[in-house]
């Protein structure tokens, strides 16, 4: 068993090679060759190798031979480089070891004499020392490599191998020297003013400086800056680049600081800074960059707190110090504590004792007040004028003193010139005629209102005290009675149909008659029309609002109304003297000389009517319209009515007979993409048999009215469903999708006839951006399924694409994103 597993794996590790020397090709120019990235480590000799004389001299060494799995006798391919060190891109220590190894042994000398370095800039060849840990690898280290220099390393066609066998192609490889350690950008930058006391500074390397290590490591790592004047801190390297130190306390005000980096600082190559480098920035100075109250505030409280906010943290025995209050009044201003926060950057005043109202005070900082840290002082002094509150007094009311009070409101608001105690104010209040409810009050403490809520009689005056005790917060009281009255209007003048408003119908089983709703008008004109067929009016009752007829009135009724003021009362109209209308459609009219135009959107002043012996049940579907007739006296199906359908626009779009059972169908396509409304009309106006009935007719009726969702735009033939095998995508990747397919019939879903679709794929931007929009054809099968594979361009906008089916439902989508991302 053991001889079959070892045969096995000589078997995988000679098929390679195999591989490799067939299909050699004719011969070309030198080319640099690539580097083969092996998947472990080189194995070391288990000596440390001898290093070999400078190139052009050669001496015998012991070498180790390779462990190979092929007897090199047996070799007949032209030798390769496979591994070389350093790898591309990669650069090279100054003192770096240069690996190359072949796929097979070597003859030393032969490639030693074959192998040369020279310097990119023409300096000349490259002296080192040559050593073989194996038959296959050589290993060349230079006396001296030149920094941030490129180096070309060429083996000639003239080494072979052990067997005699040339390389093929000479052997190129491109080697970069490391370069200087640089500072790359420095925060705050040189010649920075005005820099905040609380920032830090950071410094950014062009090359790694330090291993990345633990916090607990950081310790032992370089601190590269030197600060004049000396500046207590910490440091910290945030990554192996950039390096950050943060001030003990602050910065110092208004102080130019020198930084300077370590010149002896190196990276983790080795590589030294080629100069010194030091920069300068320059801190803010002490500023008072608040003071609450703001300038010229008024109504401060008498035991108010003041603030004073610095940019900075400050030197408290000096600000308190600085800082006076003074008085314009004839009292002194009071004693006031202080309070510090904000780490010194905020300092509260907070009085002992009240100050006096109404006077006018000045908050000041001399220009002694100094920073925390160092002796900066304020460039000049600052100061702030402010008012305490007013003596307790009412400033206005609503509504004001003799004035009528609005309509619909409810109480009223009394407004005090100071903050108010609102318990001891609300039992200080009088109000006459009492309330028959509960008086609410409520308290509005930043504009200092009071008011007041209860429900108000019409047309009554009422009249408000209060007391002259009623107290401020600090005790102080109005000193004596403030009454205002106002008075209540009466009811808004009515002068409304008791119908539904709009369009209403009316049967010729019963008289014709209908109400007038009437409130505080002295006289009504009351107008009917016979308006004919007015379909557009029938579909948007909306209009009716600014309709006039152009015939002149069937019948009119004007004249004074007599009931007592704000009394509601219902006032009979006959429309037909006690008998039944013809059957039709009428306008009928009222005006008042109290009511306007204003009130026609809350009142019903303009009614239309219909006047009827059957009733029509509109449903309006795409691609047929379904109606049912009754009789509307005995509530039973009529058959042989003569239906006629109009579409929106008024325009007749078919005709039917209605059957036994009072059904009939229209075959009705609709003009939009959306179900607009349909109008059916029952034989003719002034006929038996005669009546309307509308889609759009369904106040109360509605799918909506039930809670259920309804849509009445136009459905697709199709719905599908489309996904893809991943949400998140890079550009180049290939998005794999799929979509299933079904026949919509309301919701009977049937296997589709479709043979092919587009699908479009687009860039989905709210802003506009144009974008990858891509229109894809997909093959259904018999399953109704299909599926595809797009390649996003390396060049694709990061952001949300989406995926749809032109002339299917808006929700046929789906979308992914394209990021850059790990």
């Amino acid at each position: 068993m053991r001889r079959k597993i070892a045969l096995f794996l000589g078997l995988l590790f000679v098929l390679p090679i195999v591989l490799g020397a067939c299909g050699r090709g004719e011969e070309e120019e030198p080319t640099p060759l690539p580097t083969i990235v092996p998947t472990a480590e080189i194995p070391e000799p288990a000596d440390t190798p001898t290093p070999r004389p400078p190139t052009g001299s050669s001496t015998e060494s012991g070498t180790e031979t390779a462990v190979s799995a092929i007897d090199p006798t047996l070799i007949d391919w032209a030798p390769q480089v496979v591994f070389s060190s350093p790898a591309p891109g990669e650069e090279t220590l100054l003192d770096g070891a240069i690996t190359i190894r072949f796929d097979q042994p070597m003859e030393q000398d032969s490639v030693e004499a074959a192998f040369g370095i020279e310097a990119s800039d023409g300096s000349g060849a490259v002296d080192g020392a040559f050593s073989w840990p194996r038959a296959d690898t050589l290993i060349f280290t230079p006396d001296q490599l030149q920094r941030r220099q490129s180096y070309k390393v060429r083996i000639d066609d003239t080494a072979v191998s052990t067997n005699g066998l040339p390389l093929e192609l000479p052997v190129e490889l491109q080697l970069q020297t490391v370069g200087f350690l640089e500072v790359s950008q420095v925060i705050p930058a040189d010649g920075t003013q005005d820099v905040l006391p609380d920032s830090a500074v950071t410094v950014l390397f062009n090359r790694p400086v330090v291993p990345l290590v633990a916090a607990s490591q950081q310790s032992d790592l370089p601190d590269p800056l030197q600060f004049a004047p000396p500046l207590a801190g910490k440091g910290e390297w945030v990554s192996t680049s950039i390096y950050r130190f943060m001030p003990e306390t602050t910065l110092a005000g208004a102080t130019s600081y020198q930084v300077q980096v370590d010149p002896n600082l190196t990276d983790i190559t080795g590589a030294v800074l080629p100069q010194g480098f030091s920069w300068q920035f320059t801190t803010v100075q002490p500023e008072v960059i608040r003071i609450d109250p703001e300038d010229n505030a008024e109504s401060i409280p008498l035991d108010g707190e003041l603030t004073i906010t610095f940019n900075m943290p400050m030197d408290r025995e000096s600000v308190e110090t600085a800082v006076s209050i003074r008085s314009f009044g004839e009292e002194p201003a009071p004693d006031f504590e202080f309070g510090w926060s904000d780490g010194d950057r905020v300092v509260t005043l907070k009085p002992r004792t009240p100050m006096t109202l109404q006077t006018n005070y000045q908050l000041s900082v001399a220009v002694s007040a100094r920073a925390a840290n160092g002796s900066s002082s304020l460039a000049s002094a600052v100061s702030s004028n402010f008012y305490s509150v007013l003596a307790p007094a009412v400033i206005d009311t609503i509504p004001r003193n003799g004035q009528l009070a609005d309509r619909w409101q409810r109480g009223f608001t009394i407004r005090f010139a100071s903050p108010m105690d609102p318990e001891d104010v609300e039992r200080k209040i009088r109000i006459f005629p009492e309330p028959e409810g509960t008086v609410r009050y409520f308290y509005n403490e930043f504009s200092n209102e009071l008011s007041a809520d209860f429900r108000m009689e019409m047309n009554t005056r009422y009249t408000i005290s209060v007391l002259k005790n009623a107290s401020d917060v600090y005790g102080n009281t109005i000193g004596e009675v403030y009454l205002f009255s106002f008075t209540t209007p009466g009811r808004q003048p009515v002068a409304s149909f008791n119908l539904p408003g709009g369009i209403a119908q009316l049967s010729t089983a019963v008289e014709t008659q209908v109400e007038l709703i009437h409130v505080n008008v002295s006289s009504v004109n009351v107008e009917l029309f016979d308006v004919g067929l007015p379909v557009n009016l029938l579909t948007r009752p909306y209009d009716l609002q600014e309709y006039r007829p152009a015939a002149s009135p069937l019948r009119n009724w004007s004249g004074p109304i007599e009931t007592e003021e704000d009394v509601v009362d219902l006032l009979p109209l006959p429309l037909a003297d006690g008998g039944v209308l013809p059957t039709g459609v009428y306008l009928l009219t009222v005006q008042t000389p109290e009511t306007t135009e204003d009130v026609r959107y809350w009142q019903n002043q303009r009614q239309l009517l219909v006047v009827a012996d059957t009733n029509i049940v509109v449903k309006e579907m795409f691609g047929a319209v379904h109606v049912w007739v009754t009789d509307l006296a005995t509530g039973q199906p009529v058959a042989g009515r003569n239906l006629t359908l109009y579409n929106d626009q008024g325009v007749q779009a078919g005709t039917a007979v209605s059957d036994n059972s009072g059904f009939a169908t229209f075959p009705h396509d609709s003009l939009n993409d959306y179900l607009a409304g349909v109008t059916v009309v029952s034989n003719s106006a002034g006929q038996a048999g005669f009546g309307i009935g509308s889609s759009v007719w369904n106040p109360g009726v509605t799918p909506w009215s039930f809670g259920i969702p309804a849509n009445t735009s136009k459905a697709s033939d199709h719905f599908a469903y489309i996904y893809t095998d991943r949400p998140i995508y890079r550009p180049g990747d290939t998005v794999y999708f799929k979509g299933i397919v079904r026949d919509d019939n309301y919701g009977r879903y049937a296997l589709p006839d479709l043979q092919t679709l587009d699908l479009n794929l687009y860039l989905a931007s709210y802003f506009g951006d144009e974008g990858l929009n891509e229109t894809l054809q997909v093959d259904v099968d018999i399953d109704g399924s299909f599926n595809g594979e797009f390649v996003m361009p390396e060049t694709a906008a990061l952001g949300r694409y989406e995926m749809t089916l032109p002339g299917f439902s808006y929700e046929v989508t789906r979308g992914f994103s394209v990021a850059e991302y790990r």
